[in-house]
């Protein structure tokens, strides 16, 4: 939180978000520890906290070694990354208690795989771009006097066309089957 000429002091912040909280126009949680704010229509609680977990290098890197390693166990993930085991196992406890990763027994071994949240965040899930989402969208869309509808939704791409009154119909196709989580988004 900012302060000074520019910024806005803690407690006026707080102020202002626990009334667009009392509205239900925002939710909070806390999340290891950190209250978190985010908009009601258009992420829930278990999608933040993925998101959340994933900001930390080191959650990212485990989560990308399992997702390319399915089958992979504690050890192995900490001598591949050089990460210490102890920071290794905190990092896919909670991956496993969000649901991003799920463990398996191979033996006396312990391995891990893509769990139910990791899969739907990765195949572009309809469940994660919530029909909350797309009701957002479409009703900015409809603010400006256009009539949209979905048209097509599959994994790979969504359709959307709008119908404007006097003017040609739009066909809007958003491509979604290469979307892919990068680890270094600044690196060149």
């Amino acid at each position: 939180m900012q302060h000074g000429e520019e910024g806005i002091s803690s407690a006026t912040l707080l102020y202002h978000l626990s009334k667009l909280e009392e509205d239900e126009l925002i939710h909070s949680a806390k999340i290891d520890g950190k209250r978190i704010y985010f908009p009601k229509n258009l992420r829930d609680f278990e999608t933040e906290r993925a998101f959340m977990l994933l900001k930390n290098e080191n959650a990212r890197k485990i989560f990308l070694y399992i997702l390319n390693h399915e089958s992979c166990f504690q050890n192995e993930i900490a001598r591949e990354l050089n990460i210490h085991h102890d920071t290794v196992r905190h990092h896919v406890s909670k991956l496993v208690d969000s649901e991003m990763v799920e463990k398996h027994k191979v033996g006396r071994q312990i391995h891990f795989k893509i769990g139910r949240l990791g899969k739907e965040i990765l195949k572009g899930s309809m469940i994660i771009f919530s029909e909350a989402y797309i009701r957002f969208i479409i009703s900015k869309l409809a603010d400006d006097c256009h009539f949209p509808e979905i048209i097509e939704r599959t994994n790979e791409r969504i359709v959307i066309r709008v119908v404007c009154p006097n003017e040609d119909d739009i066909e809007l196709s958003i491509d979604i089957s290469g979307w892919v989580i990068d680890e270094n988004p600044n690196k060149k």
